[in-house]
């Protein structure tokens, strides 16, 4: 595949991330659609370790309660608003994403910018979610006063 083409199919997989990401905030989830952006087995990294995980119903109940939580501390929107890719191969990218979590606090939207890396494998064409590294988004969001 052409790195053009990639990173096109990259871009667009954020948007759609990032369409369904909100649609969860309204507790409108989708958490099938939510579970297809992301591969069979996967891994997760942050500065607390690295964690191996499944697709599967488990999975989805994780992220029903990540949204619930999000919600519960005032979390409104999510923006992707950059995404930069490196090729590793011609099935394989790390896409560099620049985040912005929109919270309501005491009637103020506060912005919250991140970054975070996610390793995407190219399945029939479509990118798929096979790891990602994050910073530590409890630090953030405790020196931000969200929690």
């Amino acid at each position: 595949m052409e790195y053009l083409d990639m990173q096109e199919k990259v871009e667009a997989f954020f948007k759609m991330y990032e369409y369904q990401f909100n649609l969860a905030l309204e507790d409108k989830a989708d958490l099938e659609i939510i579970a297809g952006f992301y591969s069979e087995e996967f891994i997760a990294a942050n500065p607390f370790g690295v964690k191996a995980g499944e697709n599967n119903d488990e999975l989805k109940k994780a992220m029903d309660k990540g949204y619930e939580y999000y919600r519960s501390i005032g979390m409104i929107k999510m923006e992707c608003n950059e995404v930069q890719t490196t090729a590793l191969d011609d099935m394989h990218v790390v896409a560099h994403t620049q985040w912005n979590s929109i919270y309501l606090k005491d009637g103020e939207e506060v912005s919250i910018p991140f970054k975070s890396n996610y390793l995407i494998r190219f399945r029939d064409g479509s990118p798929v979610v096979f790891g990602w590294v994050t910073g530590d988004e409890s630090q953030l969001l405790r020196e931000k006063g969200i929690i």
